[in-house]
């Protein structure tokens, strides 16, 4: 496949193919700018006739030049096969209609004309002598970060952090000397990255880089002026941020939560439903309604007794979710990250999951435990098969609510079929969630039992030297 190049000072338009004449393709350059202009091929042919029409009454022979039917299928035709006219007076009417910088058509600027005069009017595209191309690859760049976000949905990605720092410096000296088009495709990878090194660093409890890299993407992401962007590089934030404060801190195994954490991860949840108020219809409904079950959780856990008013807000606020489960889905799992936040997109098992945490976090376990058997019963709308760390996750909850419930049995089983899978794939941060678990059953009236010990012995085995 022909390589796609970036062209002009700084890459700031394309990406397009490169014609034979080494110029870039006419037919993408048209397509692209209609695009952005919201045209159909239909509308633009429509305009670019009345246009022609115009052209021909005022030629200087009087003449009508009368033109045959453009029609939009015409005009798609024309941008397929790159047959864009190369008489000098309708590519003009093209840059015009669409607002085409004129060097992308081969056509000479006002100031190119004045100081390289011509006796007659060159039917062949005209202008400067060289229009700077980048061959700089970026689709290297996107592949990676799709091969390690697929290897963390279904394992772990941790091993791969030395890398995603390599690229993100390399990302770094691009955009300082990228413009237009090229610098927006940089940005975009330098915030893909920095998500991604914020899961990374997550599983891994390494909570202040994980801070770090989310706090890096909120600042790309604010540079690009991208309300979709802008939101989730928030909402990632929040999460980060979020987790910090309920499972950072660690004291006789058992979590010990942080409010100032929480409260700044919840400013975090405000600017994300901010903008999605502010900017109706920009804001993806999946983002936003994560958001809230995210919002819901961390509002929860700041309650101050069973009748803080606080309960019934994070509550009421989890079950309006259920009106945006699976709304405008994205079938692109890279994109979906991009613009929703998360991997698997909302859907119905997700939608359960959240409002299971939600109500553990307020005091609620048999109603946590009716949504995770809600998860249970799901043949579609939930986690694939293949999404190990959240099939793992599902027990977790299950535990914490049987915890709740004093079910301590079950809850240790449950715990003990998580272990071995965030084991295997080395999930610190999960780890951490059933040491908890099991300090808390170990210190219950069940503590003594053989199987609670059991876990007890495999988590000593495997992480003693872990906090």
């Amino acid at each position: 496949m022909d390589a796609l190049f970036y062209w002009g000072e700084g890459g700031q338009y394309g990406p397009y193919h490169a014609q034979r004449d080494g110029w870039p393709n006419a037919g993408e350059v048209q397509r692209d700018y209609r695009e952005k202009r919201r045209l159909s091929a239909t509308e633009f042919a429509e305009c670019y006739s009345e246009a022609l029409q115009k052209l021909g009454k005022q030629n200087k022979k009087g003449k009508a030049g009368a033109q045959g039917k453009i029609s939009g299928t015409w005009i798609l035709n024309m941008e397929k096969q790159n047959r864009v006219p190369t008489d000098i007076e309708r590519r003009r009417i093209i840059a015009e209609l669409l607002d085409i910088p004129p060097i992308l058509l081969g056509l000479a600027t006002l100031q190119d004309v004045i100081l390289q005069p011509q006796k007659e009017i060159s039917m062949q595209p005209a202008g400067p002598h060289i229009l700077n191309k980048l061959a700089t690859d970026l689709t290297k760049y996107e592949k990676n970060v799709r091969v390690a976000l697929h290897i963390h949905r279904t394992s772990s990605a941790q091993g791969l952090l030395h890398d995603i720092n390599t690229e993100l410096q390399d990302l770094k000296k691009l955009a300082s000397q990228a413009k237009g088009n090229f610098l927006s495709q940089v940005r975009e990878l330098l915030l893909s990255n920095n998500l991604l090194a914020t899961r990374i660093m997550k599983d891994a409890r390494e909570y202040a880089l994980a801070y770090m890299y989310a706090n890096d993407a909120v600042q790309v992401a604010r540079s690009m002026d991208d309300a979709d962007l802008i939101a989730t590089a928030y909402y990632m934030r929040g999460c980060a941020k979020a987790e910090w404060g309920r499972r950072g801190t660690v004291k006789q195994g058992i979590f010990q939560l942080e409010p100032a954490k929480i409260q700044e991860a919840i400013l975090d949840f405000q600017k994300v439903l901010a903008l999605a108020h502010k900017k109706r219809g920009r804001i993806h409904p999946q983002l936003e309604g994560f958001t809230k079950l995210q919002l819901s959780r961390a509002s929860g856990m700041l309650k101050e007794g069973e009748r803080d008013s606080r309960i019934a807000q994070a509550l009421t606020m989890s079950e309006e979710v259920a009106d945006v489960v699976g709304a405008d889905p994205i079938d692109d799992f890279y994109t979906r990250a991009l613009i929703t936040g998360t991997l698997s997109g909302l859907h119905m098992g997700g939608y359960h999951l959240g409002r299971a945490e939600t109500f553990n976090a307020v005091g609620l376990h048999g109603k946590a435990l009716n949504e995770l058997n809600h998860v249970k019963k799901l043949t579609e709308g939930t986690y694939g098969g293949d999404e190990t760390r959240y099939q793992a996750w599902f027990d977790v909850l299950m535990a914490e609510s049987l915890v709740g419930l004093k079910d301590y049995s079950e809850a240790t089983e449950r715990a003990r079929s998580a272990l071995l899978i965030f084991h295997n794939i080395h999930s610190l941060r999960n780890i951490a969630s059933i040491k908890d678990i099991y300090s808390r059953i170990a210190a219950s009236s069940y503590g003594p039992s053989a199987d609670v010990k059991e876990l007890g012995a495999m988590l000593k085995e495997w992480y003693k030297d872990e906090g």
